[in-house]
């Protein structure tokens, strides 16, 4: 049956009072219940899942703990109480996360039935449809069991290891299941978690939670396109392909017309709006983090064999051959091209010939000059390279050495096209320079007008190639496409748990949050409000959140008369600082000065882009004014990240400011970069920043303050 199942229809925008709901069940065991949280109430995914998909949407646990998928087991799931309590709420959507127990032997015997999953799955699927027949099913694999989590006996590990490998065949039935069913979707969370999110091997914590939380929401908030028959219509071109899988993708391999070249296709699960598509021009298959994260989202993985072709006119004909073929299947015209090394000559010979056709061009430590690699001025020789080069193009040696580069040459086309350029680059690749390759290429895109994003991998040579994680990239391709959301502008509250480090004794980020609420009642005559992370709880520290004239602290000897409140949160991005502001922190006091410093732990720790975090500032300042009219904002633009001037971070922070300083134009707002109180003539950090990199020392916090008093006294008036 044809996968035709559009989640895009839930989509429920409240109107006024009366307005549905659409009423979203979580299925599973004790991942989803929540099992090991210390704050179930808070932290649980299915909680983290209602912030996220918001307001027209209603999100119910119905996790219990031990429960298996197979009917069979010793604790089916179909038999417990939640499946009773399941049904009779009637759901329209239904996230089931189960089989993590099925994989169990020994004492309880559950893995003997794995023969019987594809049948209990499709028993699953019709006892909720016959709750509600219109009903939808994410059918999700089970998360991954990590044995890299550190405290874990050797027994848990060896137990760990045996069961995890039985997960593959437990994502291979649900995906066959899903498949028939127009009314189901198959969701891969097997790379969703990471050693740090997992608590036993199994159960995530608080980020860990949080990091499903986000893939559901994902997954439900992707607005979908309609499925195509790609075989059908291969086969009506006269093509037949041979098929297989792709990291579990359906992988079609075919031949571009009876003598063509050789292409490749991978399809997605579901397919988003507008059928985007990863265009993929050399080494398939090597390092492809960036391509599942894609193809889990929506896009279509192409290729074509471009080898030995180096960007010449024969290889641009192969790309256009394909590209009209796909055009005319119904995907998108504006491919992603992906360029890793040598792939970088036909990435720029299709964006200079054809950025009306490109959404954007992504290049990890990529060839632009030949006469590099494999020419070896300046990089690594390969002597059988370079002469092949020279026949495809017909060059001599001196015409070589004359016209390497002469793909640079055309950039200016996509880069004022709006075409964005997004670039991985090892600063240390001894194969293929980067001053001569992708450092150039970066600076003539922008001098051309072209948007640049860089992620440069300090002391890092030509290999590996890869963002890790990709996540960031994944956003700024789907950005590039019109897809997806800036989760610094995502009103969450935030996973923090880590009470003693974030100096909060032993409590949570939740009761925090209601102790500063509790202050702002206490002290609703304060005039001045410091808001942030933790460079701004820093000033006060947790405990005592007050500026005393009798105190010893910085903030104490310079604003020790006038009450000030520090409400900053160790830990918090703009997202956070968001929901805070929604939530009332400021509803019982009404200051007069806001002192703004935020955006750091968006670099720092979500590797949130140089654009992620402006617009999440922004989107602060914006909520401010809406919530907060008499309150004069000081807005700190994110103070420096890194010791030295050459920290990657420190491209993005620059990119962070430049958008941001507008800010200061708007009534009610002053902007001020105090980043050149905390370096010195060279961009080093001076002793006002601790050895981190990223927090103030006393000497900071003095440097801080000094330099607003003026502002707030001439706000608060004197």
């Amino acid at each position: 049956m044809a996968n035709r199942f559009r989640l895009v229809a839930f989509v429920v925008l409240l109107a006024g009072p009366g307005v549905t709901q659409v009423r979203v069940a979580c299925v599973g065991d004790s991942i989803t219940q929540g099992a090991l949280l210390s704050d179930l109430e808070h932290d649980a995914y299915p909680v983290q899942l209602g912030w996220r998909l918001g307001s027209g949407y209603r999100v119910q646990n119905f996790g219990a703990g031990g429960r298996t998928l197979l009917r069979g087991a010793d604790l089916p799931y179909m038999d417990s109480s939640a499946w009773k309590k399941l049904l009779e709420w009637q759901p329209d959507l239904v996230v089931v996360i189960l089989g993590s127990n099925d994989t169990c032997e020994g004492k309880r015997g559950n893995w003997g039935h794995q023969a019987d999953l594809e049948v209990d799955t499709q028993a699953l699927i019709e006892g909720l449809r016959g709750a509600n027949p219109k009903v939808r099913v994410l059918l999700c694999s089970p998360p991954p069991m990590l044995v890299e989590v550190a405290g874990l006996s050797a027994e848990r590990r060896k137990d760990l290891n045996e069961r995890g490998g039985r997960l593959v065949r437990i994502a291979q039935a649900l995906m066959s299941v899903a498949a028939q069913h127009a009314s189901a979707r198959f969701v891969d969370l097997s790379r969703v978690l990471k050693p740090r999110q997992v608590l036993d091997g199994v159960h995530p914590n608080p980020f860990g939670a949080e990091a499903i939380a986000n893939r559901i929401a994902e997954v439900i908030l992707m607005p979908e396109a309609q499925s195509l028959d790609i075989l059908e219509a291969l086969g009506a071109r006269g093509i037949k392909p041979i098929t297989s899988r792709y990291h579990g993708f359906p992988r079609l391999d075919f031949e571009l017309g009876a003598e063509g070249p050789a292409c490749t296709l991978v399809q997605p699960h579901r397919v988003s709006r507008g059928r985007p598509w990863l265009w993929r021009l050399r080494f398939f298959g090597h390092q492809p983090a960036l391509e599942l994260e894609l193809l889990e989202r929506g896009f279509h993985l192409a290729y074509v064999d471009l080898t030995q072709l180096f960007g010449s006119a024969r290889a641009l004909a192969r790309m256009e051959a394909l590209h009209g073929m796909l055009l005319q299947l119904g995907f998108s015209s504006r491919p992603v091209l992906l360029g890793m090394s040598r792939g970088g000559l036909p990435l720029l010979a299709w964006g200079n010939t054809h950025p009306g056709e490109t959404a954007a061009l992504v290049g990890d430590n990529l060839v632009c000059d030949l006469r590099t690699w494999p020419g070896g001025q300046g990089g690594k020789r390969s002597d059988g390279d370079w002469h092949r080069v020279l026949g495809e193009y017909k060059w001599t040696e001196a015409e070589a050495a004359a016209r390497g580069d002469f793909l640079l040459g055309g950039i200016e086309a996509p880069a004022k096209a709006g075409i964005p350029l997004l670039l991985v680059q090892g600063l240390a690749d001894q194969v293929v320079p980067p001053l001569a390759n992708g450092l150039r290429l970066a600076k003539l895109w922008r001098e051309a007008g072209g948007s640049v994003t860089l992620w440069s991998k300090a002391g890092q040579d030509h290999h590996p190639h890869g963002l890790h994680p990709p996540s960031p990239l994944t956003r700024e391709i789907h950005f590039a496409c019109g897809l997806g959301r800036n989760p610094a502008t995502w009103a969450v509250p935030s996973a923090e748990y880590r009470g003693h480090p974030a100096g909060w004794g032993g409590e949570t980020w939740w009761r925090q949050l209601e102790r500063l609420r509790n202050l702002g009642r206490e002290w609703p005559q304060t005039e001045i409000v410091f808001l942030g992370d933790s460079l701004t709880q820093g000033l006060t520290g947790a405990v005592d959140r007050i500026a005393r004239a009798d105190g010893s602290r910085p903030i104490d000897r310079i604003l020790g008369e006038t009450n000030a409140l520090s409400l900053g949160l160790s830990g918090d991005r703009t997202e956070h600082l968001l929901f805070r502001i929604k939530q009332g922190a400021l509803a019982a006091c009404d200051p007069k000065v806001i002192v703004l410093q935020i955006g750091v732990n968006n670099l720092n720790t979500a590797r949130h882009t140089g654009r992620e975090v402006a617009q999440g500032i922004r989107a602060v300042v914006d909520l401010l004014a809406q919530e907060e009219p008499q309150a004069h904002v000081l807005l700190c633009g994110p103070f420096p990240v890194g010791i030295q001037p050459t920290d990657p971070r420190r491209a993005a922070l620059e990119e962070v400011h430049a958008s941001i300083a507008d800010l200061g134009n708007r009534s009610g707002v002053t902007y001020s970069d105090l980043r050149p109180l905390f370096l010195d003539e060279h961009g080093k950090a001076t002793n006002a920043m601790r050895q981190d990199g990223i927090h103030l020392s006393g000497k900071g916090e003095e440097v801080w303050l000094g330099a607003l008093q003026p502002l707030i006294e001439s706000l608060i008036g004197g």
